[in-house]
C-alpha cells in the first residue's frame, strides 16, 4: 500500500513540474552550442601536469599531441557541442599570481582575453575567484608533501623488542626476589641445623644459579625442600617467557620496520633536517606565505629564509627531494605520478608522500567573467561525475599498483630470503657487551687481586713492629 501511494505522489510531483518548467525535463543543447564560435579553434591554456595533462612536443618545440585525464573532457565537449580547438601553453609556465599590480600565468592570458579557459591541475583559489569564473571541480585532489622513503629502522635493539620495557623490568625484579627469598629460606636452614645443611648461603650465588637455570635446566645446586618450590616456580615462568620470547623475535627481525621522516605538517614545521619545497607563483606559496600563525607560518617563514626553495619550474622534483631531502607540496594525484616514474627510472621506491596532505584543493576549470562557456562547462561536469566517466578517466590515466604503492606493512622480506647483518646486528651487539663487560671484570679483579696481596703483604709487617715495640718498652 505504502509502495502504491509513493508511486502516485511521485508520477504528480512530475506531472506538476512540467508543467509548471517544461525545461526542467528537456535539453537544449543549441542554446549551449550557440555559446561555441564555430569561426575560430577555442584556444585552451595547459600546463604540462602529468597525468592530468601529458604534452608531447615535436623537433621543433611544438605542441604535437596532448592526452591526460583533462584533455579526455576537452575531446567530449569538442565532440558533443561541435567546435574546434587549440592548445596553448603560458610563456612563464606559470599557473597565476597577482604579480606587480597584473596577473601572470594562464590566469593572466584568460584575464587579457588571450585563452578561452584554462584546461589543466589549477587550484581554485580565492584571489583567483576575483578575475576568473571557475566551473564546477572535477576533481578533489589534496595538496600533499613528497618526502624521501622511509628509512628502514635500525634492528640494534631487536632482542629487546619482543617484551616492553615494562616486562623486561618485571622479569629481573622477580629474579632478584626469588634469589633473596632463596637466600633467606638457606640463611634460616643454615642457623637451625648447620650440620645436615649443605649448600651456598649466599645472595649472589643464589642469582647467578636462577639467571643459568633457565637456559640449562640440568644445572645443580643444594636446596632444601622450600626452596625447590621457589626455584619450580621460577621455571615455569622463566619457560612461558622464553617461548612467548623465541617466537616473537623472528618476526621482529624478519619483519623490518619503516619511519617516515615526517608524517604531519607540524612534524614539518618542526624539522630541522627537511625544508618544504614548493612551485613559486602556486596555491601552495600563497597560502603559506600569507600565514601569520601556526605551522604555516613556520613553513612560509622558511620559504622566506630559503627562496631557493621556490621553483621556477617543475624539473629534477625527484632528485632534489632525494638527495636534498626537500619535502616537495603538490596535487597528490601528480605527486603519484612522480613517484611512479622514478621508480621505473631507478627501479627502487625512492619517494614517499606524507600521511598527512598539506590542505584540501579543488580541481577545476577557469574561464573568463561572465563567459557564455561557464554554463555549458557547468553541465558537462555535473553530466560526467553522474556517468561515472570522470572518475573513469582518472582512474585509466592513474599507475597501476606496483612494488611503491604497497603500504609500508607490506614490506616484507621473501619467504627463501637469508637473514643479513642488519637483521641480527642487535646479537652481535649483546656479544660486544658480553665481552667487553667479561674485560673490565677480569680488570676488576686483577685491580682487587693486587690489592689484596698488598694487604696481607703489609699487615704482618705491621703487627711485627707493634710487637717489638710492646716489647722495647
Amino acid at each position: 500500500m505504502r509502495m502504491v501511494f509513493f508511486c502516485f505522489y511521485l508520477l504528480l510531483l512530475i506531472v506538476n513540474t512540467v508543467s509548471t518548467n517544461p525545461s526542467a525535463f528537456t535539453k537544449s543543447p543549441n542554446e549551449k552550442q550557440r555559446a561555441f564560435s564555430k569561426g575560430h579553434p577555442l584556444k585552451i591554456g595547459i600546463i604540462n601536469i602529468p597525468p592530468y595533462v601529458l604534452v608531447q612536443y615535436d623537433a621543433g618545440g611544438n605542441i604535437s599531441h596532448v592526452e591526460g585525464f583533462v584533455p579526455e573532457i576537452i575531446s567530449w565537449m569538442a565532440e558533443k557541442y561541435d567546435f574546434t580547438f587549440e592548445y596553448v601553453e603560458p610563456p612563464d609556465g606559470a599557473f597565476g599570481a597577482f604579480i606587480n599590480g597584473s596577473w601572470n600565468g594562464l590566469i593572466g592570458m584568460v584575464v587579457r582575453g588571450e585563452i578561452a579557459i584554462v584546461a589543466t591541475a589549477l587550484s581554485v583559489t580565492y584571489p583567483r575567484s576575483l578575475v576568473v569564473d571557475y566551473t564546477y571541480a572535477f576533481s578533489d585532489d589534496p595538496i600533499s608533501l613528497l618526502i624521501p622513503f622511509p628509512q628502514l629502522d635500525s634492528t640494534i635493539s631487536g632482542i629487546i623488542k619482543p617484551f616492553q620495557y615494562e616486562v623486561w623490568i618485571g622479569i629481573f625484579l622477580c629474579l632478584l626476589i626469588a634469589s633473596v627469598v632463596i637466600w633467606l629460606i638457606s640463611r634460616a636452614q643454615w642457623r637451625i641445623n648447620r650440620q645436615s645443611f649443605h649448600g651456598q648461603t649466599g645472595c649472589f650465588p643464589h642469582f647467578w644459579f636462577l639467571f643459568r637455570v633457565v637456559t640449562n635446566p640440568s644445572d645443580v645446586i643444594t636446596f632444601t625442600f622450600a626452596t625447590r618450590i621457589v626455584v619450580a616456580s621460577w621455571l615455569l615462568m622463566g619457560t612461558v617467557f622464553v617461548n612467548c620470547y623465541t617466537s616473537s623475535l623472528l618476526s621482529y627481525l624478519m619483519a623490518p620496520t619503516f619511519l617516515p621522516l615526517i608524517s604531519t605538517v607540524q612534524d614539518l614545521a618542526d624539522s630541522h633536517d627537511i625544508q618544504i619545497t614548493t612551485l613559486k607563483h602556486s596555491s601552495v606559496d600563497s597560502a603559506l606565505l600569507a600565514a601569520t600563525t601556526g605551522s604555516f607560518a613556520k613553513l612560509g617563514a622558511s620559504l622566506r629564509a630559503h627562496p631557493e626553495n621556490l621553483l621556477s619550474i617543475l624539473e629534477n622534483i625527484e632528485d632534489i627531494v632525494f638527495h636534498q631531502r626537500k619535502a616537495f607540496s603538490y596535487q597528490e594525484t601528480s605527486l603519484k605520478q612522480t613517484i611512479y616514474d622514478d621508480f621505473r627510472t631507478h627501479k627502487q621506491c625512492r619517494l614517499f608522500i606524507a600521511k598527512e596532505p598539506l590542505f584540501p584543493d579543488q580541481i577545476a576549470f577557469a574561464l573568463a567573467k561572465s563567459s557564455p562557456l561557464t554554463k555549458a562547462f557547468n553541465y558537462e561536469v555535473t553530466w560526467l561525475r553522474q556517468l561515472g566517466l570522470l572518475n573513469h578517466w582518472i582512474n585509466s590515466y592513474l599507475p597501476r599498483p606496483y612494488q611503491c604503492s604497497a603500504p609500508l606493512s607490506s614490506f616484507r622480506p621473501k619467504p627463501n630470503e637469508r637473514l643479513t647483518l642488519n637483521y641480527l646486528s642487535s646479537a652481535f651487539l649483546l656479544y660486544g657487551v658480553g665481552i667487553s663487560v667479561s674485560v673490565l671484570a677480569f680488570v676488576l679483579e686483577l685491580i682487587y687481586s693486587w690489592w689484596k696481596r698488598r694487604v696481607i703483604k703489609v699487615t704482618p709487617f705491621n703487627n711485627q713492629r707493634r710487637r717489638l715495640r710492646a716489647e722495647w718498652n
